[in-house]
């Protein structure tokens, strides 16, 4: 779909890439965007352009200075996987898988590591539940089934000094962040060597030196305080970009609102996640909300809104990326929302029977790890058996720090006692 911007304004756009990627002249132009010389003409001569095409050819182009954030928001692409309909309407499951996005910012070193972080997500998960089926994990346990490709995506885009406040099913963002296993697995079971001394378990917990901050229970709540978190940093002169997650039940709620609004008027470094993960506990989409998509509330708040299929982990990383970069640069917040889909319940107690057959079939040939291993196999990148050896020296690793853990005392039960404020 071509745009009408003027002559004027095409022609600055046009010079705008050219200077942006260095190149010569009309003809490293022309190749850069796909197009012949005598397009470029013609765009210029018209004053009409594709600019969807630009932007999804030039994607590091800092596209939201250059021709505002709300003719941006309209004709930004939406990557999404072919056959999803948001609900009410139900997904095709004979719909064609695609082939996974390519960054071209990312290597096969940092490939396998995507590989990697994920595989961890998945096989704590995994290893969580068995546990909780004979009776040994206690409390919830909420899987993040679905989400791995959106957690170690979003993580991977950020500096170690930049702030991260996951949610319950961002392991695999924890797991980017270098956080300790033995940590990990204490604070998840409530034993000594806890990261909240055996006070909280799950994801109740913070590790500051990681800039790691966990959720708040009342979900919606967590955003003003990793909004809040960026204003202090920007009043410090820290260079902080802040990355948070919200599931699209939360996105609901007044927190959310009042969190997105405050970061888009003081134009903060803020990335919000939207994991639209199709059900809010049992609650579909349609039952949430009215729009067809989440992220086009961001024209409204004043900030950049992005939708991306959520399994694909380099398309995602990709989009945070330039989340990150706007951000960085002052351009203000990101509302960057993926979709993907919660392969069990909301937590381990909830069969998820109100979940449609044609939905689970639909989402579980779009697993983001089966993808993303293929996609390494193809490319050569890993071979079936590097990725079977991987998994099972995951899984020795996971059974063997989670064995010593459960031998564990509890802590005294003074330490209930510490950092509470009456």
């Amino acid at each position: 779909m071509e745009v009408a911007l003027g002559t004027e304004r095409v022609a600055r756009l046009l010079q705008a890439v050219q200077e942006w990627y260095g190149l010569a002249n009309e003809a490293e132009l022309a190749r850069q965007l796909g197009v012949s010389a005598a397009q470029l003409r013609r765009w210029r001569r018209s004053g009409w352009i594709p600019l969807g095409m630009l932007v999804r050819s030039c994607p590091e182009v800092p596209w939201y200075r250059l021709v505002g954030e709300e003719l941006l928001a309209v004709i930004v692409p939406r990557t999404l996987l072919p056959g999803w309909r948001p609900t009410p309407e139900l997904p095709d499951p004979a719909a064609p898988i695609p082939p996974l996005h390519a960054s071209s910012a990312l290597g096969d070193a940092d490939r396998r590591k995507l590989m990697e972080w994920m595989l961890w997500a998945r096989e704590f998960d995994l290893a969580m539940i068995r546990l909780y089926r004979q009776g040994r994990a206690v409390g919830g346990v909420f899987a993040q089934m679905g989400n791995e490709a959106v957690a170690v995506g979003t993580a991977y885009a950020l500096r170690p000094t930049d702030a991260l406040f996951p949610l319950h099913r961002d392991i695999g963002a924890h797991f980017v962040r270098g956080q300790d296993l033995d940590a990990l697995v204490a604070t998840h079971f409530g034993r000594v060597g806890s990261l909240t001394r055996g006070t909280d378990g799950t994801v109740h917990y913070a590790d500051p030196e990681r800039r790691l901050y966990g959720n708040i229970s009342h979900l919606g709540a967590m955003l003003p305080v990793a909004v809040g978190y960026a204003l202090a940093a920007r009043l410090k002169g820290e260079d902080t970009v802040v990355l948070t997650y919200i599931g699209d039940g939360g996105a609901q709620t007044g927190e959310f609102h009042e969190a997105v609004n405050f970061a888009a008027v003081h134009r903060l470094p803020v990335v919000i996640v939207i994991e639209n993960n199709q059900y809010a506990y049992s609650t579909p989409n349609r039952l949430e909300y009215a729009c067809t998509f989440q992220a086009d509330r961001a024209v409204g708040y004043g900030c950049f809104g992005e939708v991306v299929d959520g399994t694909d982990v380099e398309l995602v990383y990709d989009a945070c990326r330039r989340a990150v970069e706007r951000a960085r640069r002052g351009d203000g917040p990101t509302l960057l929302e993926t979709i993907t889909f919660r392969m069990r319940g909301h937590a381990e107690h909830d069969d998820a029977s109100y979940v449609p057959e044609v939905v689970r079939q639909y989402w579980s040939a779009r697993d983001p790890l089966e993808r993303y291993a293929g996609f390494l196999q193809e490319r050569g990148i890993m071979s079936a058996d590097q990725l079977a050896e991987l998994r099972e020296r995951i899984r020795r690793t996971l059974r063997e720090v989670m064995e010593e853990v459960l031998q564990r005392p509890y802590p005294h039960p003074e330490e209930a006692l510490r950092n509470v404020y009456l």
